[in-house]
């Protein structure tokens, strides 16, 4: 292991401040990112959402699972009326449905949910990158993507924990969308990041080897850094592309699609 690691786990800011430094407060940021930050100056509907999403991405409301606006409450320890506000922006989100008198549910990952997610991402984060470099990085900010980069290429799969490589990709690509220059992008590409995430997690519950080439990152930081649109774009599109190909393999080779029943095709 490099000097990135520190008695094993992931290290943010020995070299270099963290995202929450080297980009504005009113930035977007992943919700990964914004595990055990200080949350005392949002509303109670607005902590509750960020707490129950983060249960649905991180799994541990797995897809498929069920629960009451009361169960949630009595777990939070708040009202049922900012859990209820709560749930009803995640059913706009997308990530749970209402059940008929019987509380919500949480979505379910499925391959054409998931192929359009990655195909939306590539997009985005192609469209990010070019535009980024085309704009410029500024010093501070390139210097934390080149650190990132050099993390990511340390990742030993089956070894690192999820908890410790995970957030590299993903606060590499907020950083560079960032500076594309277009908010609206930058939103889009973080919300997208955070449902991946949820996705992420699942392939590497079934398979846990899955591995990012070494140098991934390292081809996008030397494009931004360079100030190469094309050469940006084409490293974050074969990026997003290999994630797409490795995350559908896994999730058709999985048990539960395996064993669906094969439905014949309506004429």
């Amino acid at each position: 292991m490099s000097e990135c690691y520190i008695n094993g786990s992931y290290w943010y800011s020995q070299r270099v401040s963290d995202i929450h430094d080297v980009l504005p407060s009113t930035a977007h940021i992943p919700a990964l990112l914004l595990v055990g930050k200080d949350e005392s100056a949002l509303d109670r509907t607005s902590q509750a959402y960020r707490a129950i999403r983060r249960q649905i991405i991180d799994l541990t409301l797995r897809p498929g699972s069920s629960f009451t606006e009361t169960s949630l409450a009595q777990q939070w320890k708040i009202s049922k009326t900012p859990v209820r506000e709560a749930l009803a922006r995640l059913r706009r989100d997308g990530l749970v449905s209402a059940l008929p008198r019987a509380g919500y549910i949480v979505s379910s990952i499925t391959l054409q949910d998931t192929d359009d997610l990655c195909g939306l991402r590539s997009l985005l984060a192609s469209e990010a990158a070019a535009e980024a470099a085309s704009n410029g990085v500024p010093p501070a900010a390139l210097e934390r993507l080149g650190i990132l980069a050099e993390i990511a290429s340390d990742y030993v799969p089956a070894e690192t924990r999820l908890d410790d490589w995970l957030p590299v990709g993903i606060e590499f690509e907020a950083i560079m969308a960032h500076f594309s220059g277009n908010n609206r992008l930058t939103k889009s590409l973080v919300e997208v990041l955070d449902e991946l995430e949820r996705v992420l997690r699942m392939v590497l519950m079934i398979a846990p080897d899955v591995a990012s080439p070494p140098g991934e990152l390292h081809a996008i930081f030397e494009s931004l850094r360079d100030r190469d649109p094309k050469a940006a774009r084409m490293a974050m599109q074969a990026r997003c592309e290999r994630v797409r190909r490795d995350v559908l393999q896994v999730l058709t080779k999985s048990t539960s699609v395996s064993r669906a029943n094969i439905e014949i095709p309506l004429n």
